[in-house]
């Protein structure tokens, strides 16, 4: 039988079996670093400086401001109308300032919501400002028995009386007189000098930061 002799035979086989390890693949250095390193922490990016504007406060509004220089006009002493709760103290026949202190006067009607909302804040004011300043109540309501039924359900320490001017001819003569127009914005204010004379008018709602302006005016 022909073929290779026994030693070529041996001889191919272990080259041929050389090769085969040559030919085995083999990770290279920089895989192995890459397959055997630890993951670095990701680093956090800085927060992010906020771009939303900054609003500056408003300065509380100072009561009166421009019109305490004026001379000021003599509170009218035209006749009034009063409206009371049962039970509650009669207000004087005609309304007048006080001599001797200050006078807030108040203008409002029960379906005035902002009138309501401060009422409980200008009787406070009145009993910080004890002595020195007294709060009058004058209702523009129209129909009387609203407002009637608005003073019965007052608490005690509510608003119990108030003057009234009825709608018509008393109501037309009395703001006219006051330089105030026939129908004003509510809650709409006076304040009257303890000689008498009106000396500054205050439209709109009052708040808990005009307290200061109006202490600093009436002395307390």
């Amino acid at each position: 039988m022909g073929g290779l002799p026994f030693v070529a035979l041996v001889g191919t086989l272990a080259l041929a079996c050389d090769g085969d390890k040559k030919r085995e693949p083999t990770a290279t250095a920089e895989r192995s670093q890459a397959v055997t390193a630890k993951p670095q922490a990701a680093q956090s990016a800085p927060p992010a400086a906020s771009s939303a504007p900054t609003v500056a406060k408003k300065p509380p509004r100072k009561l009166c401001a421009g019109e305490l220089e004026k001379p000021g006009k003599k509170l009218t002493d035209k006749p009034i109308s009063r409206r009371a709760a049962a039970g509650a103290k009669e207000l004087p026949a005609k309304l007048a300032g006080r001599a001797g202190g200050w006078t807030w006067i108040n203008f409002w009607a029960a379906w005035c919501v902002p009138c309501k909302e401060e009422m409980p804040r200008l009787l406070g004011f009145e009993k910080k400002l004890a002595g020195k300043l007294t709060l009058t109540f004058v209702s523009l309501d129209d129909d009387q028995r609203q407002l009637d039924d608005f003073l019965k359900a007052q608490p005690d320490t509510g608003v119990k009386s108030t003057y009234w001017l009825s709608e018509g001819k008393e109501r037309e003569g009395w703001l006219g007189a006051s330089e105030i127009e026939e129908d004003p914005e509510l809650p709409t204010h006076l304040l009257v000098d303890p000689q008498g004379k009106v000396r500054c008018r205050v439209k709109g709602a009052v708040e808990d930061s005009d307290f200061a302006s109006l202490a600093e005016i009436v002395g307390g």
